[in-house]
């Protein structure tokens, strides 16, 4: 990997953190419990413990990605980073320009 892929590997990182940090704080708003003494009737609770349980889900994701990325952030320097943890063959770097905490090339991704 050349240090300009690498360079490129870094910004995609911190904008990738940015983005889901965002994301997550937003969400936060909804994941509030559904109070049993709001008069919304009983659908509109249902509907709401619904999109509640839907936006817990959401918020699970992205804040595992952003775990992973903050992760590989830390050894985004290491001369081992790029390489495929099983083959030990370069990833392409278009594909960790898309998921810059993937650790396995997609061959080895697909045994």
């Amino acid at each position: 990997m050349t240090p300009e892929e690498r360079q490129q590997i870094i910004e995609v990182i911190n904008r990738d953190i940015k983005k889901l940090t965002k994301k997550i704080t937003e969400l936060k708003e909804f994941t509030s419990p559904v109070s049993p003494d709001n008069a919304i009737g009983r659908i509109s609770r249902m509907d709401a413990i619904n999109n509640k349980s839907i936006v817990d889900a959401s918020m699970r994701n992205l804040q595992s990605r952003l775990d992973q990325l903050q992760k590989i952030s830390q050894v985004v320097h290491d001369k081992d980073y790029g390489l495929c943890l099983k083959c030990h063959q370069p990833i392409a770097i278009e594909r960790l320009k898309i998921r810059p905490e993937i650790r396995f090339c997609a061959e080895c991704l697909n045994k």
